[in-house]
């Protein structure tokens, strides 16, 4: 092995232990609510000394600061403050309305500011969510399809305003979880790349995009989501197709159509008393009609080991399994595999060359009755064309 590789990989892990001892107990700690959870935001009423609790809500605010690790940020530092609000006569298999601000530092100089909107209406018929941010996220440029990752990678930095704006409405409501629901969307963003390599391919190639632009579009999207949990999922199913078309009419200096679907499903193994859990994930995204710009067009980084922007191409197709083994009350031992394609066109994709990856991990629940945890996961390559190299991820919540 290269003694430079060795050693990289060695103060990798040094950090990753450091910061893993840290969050864990940021993470057992930090959260604290500072507003009171069952507090009543309307007057009572009152008939015969019954209490019409219709229109009354339970509300609180919560904050935390967390810290993660993903191969192209290396260590992340973070804080993030939360207000949400429920019916207090609301099943409890609903979720509640929430908004929340985000901020995260990289010791990669990459920083992002974030707010997310999360409500609910007409008794969680209707659904408004989105988000709103800024970002100056330097990145590794690896070329446009699974050849190009023969040259080196080139870094640039792109700052980015950003926004997204749903409406959903709920066509059939399920046992378990959201149900099914269909509705529109606005996708928005506005790119300025203010460094990258100096006579490099970003600059010298003509790619669309390499000298940022606005990308706007808006479409339609239906979901069927029946998950026992939005977190870390024992059982049901999620499945969302999605088509937004970005357009001059709106805005965007770019035209093309993106088409996107995510399929999810969750089978609980029950063994020696124990549940255990097989995790089965499928996506695919396509681009049509047009040209977008490299920065949004799909990659295969959904494969742990498969760093963002590799493979990217406009069109992509994956699909990855987890098994799940619990331990000790509040930990999760995950094993899994991956593979998946990219090609210019849907066409080509079935000739495409494969990228595998194989991996494992550990969860921790600190918050075991919602089921909220971290993960550090492992994920290698086993594909020649990018090596073999191990990747590490440590964040919140399950991988999918």
């Amino acid at each position: 092995m290269n003694p430079i590789a060795r050693l990289s990989r060695r103060q990798a892990a040094r950090e990753l232990a450091l910061w893993a001892v840290i969050a864990i107990l940021t993470y057992s700690t930090a959260f604290a609510e500072t507003a009171d959870s069952t507090k009543i935001n309307t007057k009572d009423s009152t008939t015969n000394n019954t209490s019409d609790y219709s229109g009354k809500f339970i509300s609180g605010t919560r904050w935390a600061p967390f810290v993660s690790f993903a191969p192209e940020t290396s260590t992340v530092l973070g804080a993030q403050v939360t207000h949400f609000w429920r019916p207090l006569l609301q099943d409890d298999h609903e979720r509640p309305s929430s908004v929340s601000i985000s901020g995260i530092l990289s010791f990669r100089a990459q920083w992002r500011i974030m707010a997310q909107y999360d409500t609910y209406f007409d008794n969680f018929r209707w659904r408004l969510f989105g988000s709103v941010g800024f970002e100056r996220f330097p990145l590794d440029f690896y070329g446009v399809g699974s050849t190009a990752l023969t040259t080196e990678s080139e870094r640039f930095t792109p700052e980015t305003w950003r926004g997204a704006a749903n409406v959903a409405y709920r066509l059939v409501q399920t046992p378990v979880g959201a149900g099914l629901s269909a509705g529109i969307r606005y996708e928005g963003r506005t790119d300025r790349i203010v460094s990258r390599v100096g006579q490099g391919r970003l600059e010298t190639s003509g790619i669309a995009g390499a000298n940022g632009g606005i990308t706007s579009g808006a479409g339609v999207f239906l979901v069927l989501d029946t998950r026992d949990n939005v977190f870390s999922s024992w059982s049901g199913a999620y499945i969302e197709a999605r088509s937004t078309a970005f357009t001059p009419l709106l805005g965007s200096s770019f035209t093309f159509v993106q088409n996107m679907l995510d399929a999810r499903y969750f089978v609980p193994i029950s063994i020696a008393s124990m549940t255990h859990i097989l995790a089965l994930q499928g996506g695919a995204t396509a681009i049509t009609g047009g040209e977008a710009p490299f920065y949004a067009l799909p990659s295969l980084s959904s494969l742990r080991g498969v760093l963002i922007g590799q493979f990217a191409d406009r069109t992509t197709a994956f699909a990855q399994a987890e098994y799940r083994v619990p331990f000790l009350e509040l930990f999760e031992a995950v094993a899994f595999v991956g593979t998946g394609a990219s090609a210019g066109q849907l066409a080509d994709l079935g000739a495409a060359p494969l990228q595998t990856v194989v991996g494992g991990g550990v969860r921790f629940f600190f918050d075991p009755n919602e089921r909220i945890g971290i993960r550090l996961d492992i994920g290698v390559p086993v594909n020649s064309s990018i090596g073999s190299t191990p990747r590490f991820y440590f964040t919140f919540g399950e991988a999918f």
